[in-house]
């Protein structure tokens, strides 16, 4: 194993901890959706403590900060040969093991920060929504669509025919309705001259929900005058088959049996 003579900074959260005797431990740490091996042996150790004490305190979920030498392995694999390993925030309950993971659904929708400790594939559906967002609000925006924003507690629910929430105005002394849609409020943008107008925004509808619905959630409309269904109908199709290939690298669509 070969590493660089240049020392670099680098900090994360350890997911494992495999040791080699009280001179060679490793970890992985995880930052910004990254894996790295850390390779720390009893050569290398800086500091007054003696290696194995100095690596007893650390716990998988805790965050540490390394100073240490980059390089592979023998198959390629990125680590880094540290000189001193420090607790910059310790977990105090102890994660579920790997092998086992967090698949429960209560236990992810209740605790999320668990959820994307523990799984990739929801940290990947936070990544995917992000790009999902920014590709729309490009693609409209590069079509001369002006983004607004519009207010979300109206006097009238407005725009659908959904249950809305209600709140209170205390300095108005006036009930006031959550929005279930922002449509009235973007026509009117039409109406006073603004020709194409989008919003991303929350909608909340005091209704139904399941693993499917929620009563808060994020919703795209965009208003375009001098254009008809069949416009709408080829911008739309335009935009997600544009989405899909942006985000995935191609056109088609791999639906895995437990959905996206």
């Amino acid at each position: 194993m070969e590493f660089l003579d240049e020392k670099v900074n680098v900090a994360g959260r350890v997911t494992n901890i495999r040791a080699s005797g009280k001179n060679l431990v490793f970890y992985d740490i995880r930052g910004g959706n990254q894996k790295l091996q850390i390779f720390c042996n009893v050569q290398n150790h800086e500091g007054d403590m003696p290696f194995d004490e100095a690596h007893s305190v650390f716990r998988r979920g805790d965050i540490i900060g390394i100073e240490g030498k980059p390089g592979r392995t023998k198959t390629g694999e990125l680590s880094l040969a540290p000189g001193t390993v420090r607790l910059l925030s310790p977990c105090l309950h102890m994660l579920p093991e790997p092998h086992v993971g967090l698949k429960d659904p209560e236990t992810r929708f209740r605790k999320r920060y668990l959820d994307l400790i523990m799984n990739q594939k929801s940290r990947d559906t936070f990544l995917i929504r992000a790009k999902v967002i920014g590709f729309v609000r490009k693609y409209l925006t590069n079509l001369d669509f002006l983004e607004v924003e519009t207010p979300m507690m109206n006097m009238i629910p407005g725009g659908a025919t959904a249950r809305p929430f209600t709140t209170y105005h205390n300095d108005l002394k006036m009930k006031l309705y959550m929005r279930i849609a922002p449509e009235l409020f973007l026509k009117e943008c039409v109406v006073g001259g603004l020709d194409r107008v989008f919003e991303i925004g929350k909608n909340f509808r005091n209704e139904s929900i399941d693993q499917t619905h929620n009563p808060e959630y994020t919703s795209c409309e965009f208003y375009m005058a001098y254009a008809d269904y069949k416009d709408l109908m080829d911008l739309t199709e335009d935009m997600l088959s544009k989405m899909v290939k942006e985000i995935t690298g191609s056109y088609k669509i791999q639906i895995h049996p437990e959905g996206m």
